[in-house]
């Protein structure tokens, strides 16, 4: 029987891997866990404040809601903001679904292969919404700050699962801390700012739009969303650590 071998990503390819750089991995990403946790309360209270910020930019009123415990001693104050009444407005949903199912046929032939089953991903999540709104329930089983409470704690993790991503992904090589420091920490601040943008967006729309976008924001703003800006910071991490190496290499040769 033939022995299946998975081939390593590419971005991995040639690249010296020393047990030393893995342990440095494991000790970063530990303390920045930990300076993480310690410090929590206060980042999560600036990412409060920057999606007041973009929520008054866009005229949409809030309130502060009940507090949530995201970790043991690291809590924030949930925004409590209003969305579109469906009932005053009935045609609203029919209108948004047919819209965006529109625009994706229409933009098919424009869109690069690879991404043409994501211009379906808008009209399949509203289309989900509004089957949900008139089959089992007219009111959504979860309001603008039941989603920031997801939001919240969802980020929270991801925020704490990012350094160890970048200890097995990153670490491993042998580039200076400097550099790897540098590359782990522009994440993790363009994650705090990424996520407060996307918050007071899907808040928003909901504001203007109504109920039905809510799950396409948690699908595409959210996972979606972080899986991608993941990738591409690590693609930019590790082109530049081969180009560290490769000049490294030049100076020994």
């Amino acid at each position: 029987m033939r022995q299946k071998i998975i081939p390593p990503h590419r971005s991995l390819r040639h690249m010296v891997f020393r047990p030393a750089c893995l342990l440095q991995g494991f000790v970063a990403a530990c303390l920045v866990d930990l300076l993480l946790v310690w410090q929590g309360n206060q980042i999560l209270s600036w990412h409060s404040r920057a999606v007041e910020g973009f929520l008054q930019l866009a005229g949409v009123a809030w309130e502060t809601g009940r507090e949530l415990a995201v970790l043991p001693g690291v809590s924030v104050g949930l925004l409590r903001t209003s969305y579109l009444d469906y009932q005053d407005h009935p045609l609203y949903p029919w209108s948004f679904l047919g819209t965006t199912l529109a625009l994706s046929v229409l933009g098919r032939r424009r869109c690069p292969v690879p991404l043409r089953p994501l211009l379906f991903l808008v009209p399949l999540s509203l289309g989900i919404s509004l089957l949900y709104l008139k089959v089992i329930s007219p009111v959504v089983p979860y309001n603008p700050e039941d989603f920031c409470a997801i939001w919240y704690r969802g980020e929270t993790y991801l925020w704490l699962l990012l350094p160890w991503i970048f200890a097995l992904g990153f670490f491993i090589l042998p580039v200076p801390i400097g550099l790897k420091m540098f590359w782990l920490s522009a994440l993790l601040i363009y994650s705090f700012l990424w996520s407060a943008i996307r918050l007071a967006t899907a808040l928003a729309t909901f504001h203007y739009f109504g109920p039905l976008w809510m799950f396409f924001f948690y699908c595409a703003f959210g996972f979606l969303a972080d899986f991608l800006y993941i990738v591409a910071f690590y693609s930019l991490a590790m082109d530049r650590a081969a180009e560290f190496l490769a000049k490294q290499r030049e100076e020994w040769q």
